[in-house]
């Protein structure tokens, strides 16, 4: 469902030309950070390279169009680093490894999803760091008073209430064919889905019916600033549907210190899913620049 995760590894090879414009750094205290062309990977490079700045490391942050370009240029050294996403990378490298029929290896555990990518990110030069707290996953949300009429917390609440009134499901076309979507709401939480309307992938269709009313639960995204400003309430995934996607430093091994290690698990440590909401919230919807957002979450934070 992520748009982020897989297009084609097709685009490698065009993928390091497009890069080698940005050359390798020399150096232990010199960097280049990557970043995907969406709003929450850039504050991401941002806020990490404003702590290793802070330390005196001298950090340049390159973007990117998508993973097949960036990939490549991360296990190639043109790119020391990349805030990734933990499912999301490990499934990248496992069907790089095992091929696109290949069984997903990621899951709703954080420390089995690492232990799975690491051992992937090592076959191609590459260390995955401390995940953070912080998690951009694919989620469900509600109407806030819908929420606090019926007591909704997780989905295994909104499961209990489907048996007793019709619920409206919105999100993305494929969504009754997505093992993630509506068969994993029905076969894990044996949730009962009375009507599904096709939308989008948490975009503003979903947002825009959502908070009509025309739906009760919309397909949306854990870290979407506009989860707050439209009053919508996240409900926890308590049986763990959903691959874990917490954010995580992915480091060229030869680049890796103790130093550096310690710096980005700090940032890591620190940083929460409200955190990453806030964040986009400000960029997005206050229309605030990346580097000045993720400054003030730094400071707010005592890593600066």
């Amino acid at each position: 469902m992520r748009i982020r995760l897989l297009l084609g590894l097709g685009l490698a090879t065009a993928a390091l030309a497009a890069c080698s414009s940005t050359s390798s750094t020399e150096g232990t205290n010199s960097l280049v950070i990557g970043a995907f062309n969406f709003t929450e990977s850039q504050i991401l490079a941002e806020v990490y390279a404003g702590a290793l700045k802070a330390e005196g490391y001298d950090v340049s942050i390159t973007a990117s169009t998508n993973r097949e370009v960036l990939a490549p240029a991360l296990e190639a050294g043109e790119v020391q680093m990349v805030p990734e996403y933990l499912g999301t990378f490990t499934e990248f490298l496992n069907i790089k490894e095992n091929g696109p029929d290949t069984a997903a290896v990621a899951n709703g555990d954080v420390e089995a999803t690492l232990g799975q990518g690491q051992a992937l990110a090592e076959k191609v030069g590459l260390t995955l760091l401390t995940p953070s707290p912080a998690a951009d996953q694919n989620a469900y949300a509600v109407r806030g008073d819908f929420a606090r009429e019926f007591g909704l917390v997780t989905m295994s609440d909104l499961a209990a209430l489907s048996a007793t009134m019709d619920i409206r499901l919105g999100g993305p076309p494929e969504c009754p064919q997505r093992p993630f979507c509506q068969p994993g709401l029905e076969g894990t939480y044996g949730m009962e889905i009375a009507e599904f309307v096709p939308l989008d992938a948490g975009g503003p269709l979903s947002k825009t019916a959502l908070s009509q009313g025309s739906i009760d639960v919309s397909v949306i995204f854990s870290s979407d600033g506009g989860v707050s400003s439209n009053d919508f309430v996240v409900l926890v995934d308590d049986l763990a549907l959903q691959q874990v996607d917490n954010i995580v430093p992915a480091v060229i091994s030869t680049s890796v210190t103790p130093e550096l290690t310690a710096i980005l698990n700090a940032v890591s440590a620190a940083m929460t899913t409200d955190d990453l909401i806030a964040m986009n919230k400000a960029v997005d919807l206050d229309r605030r620049k990346p580097a000045d957002v993720a400054a003030e979450f730094l400071a707010a934070k005592g890593l600066v």
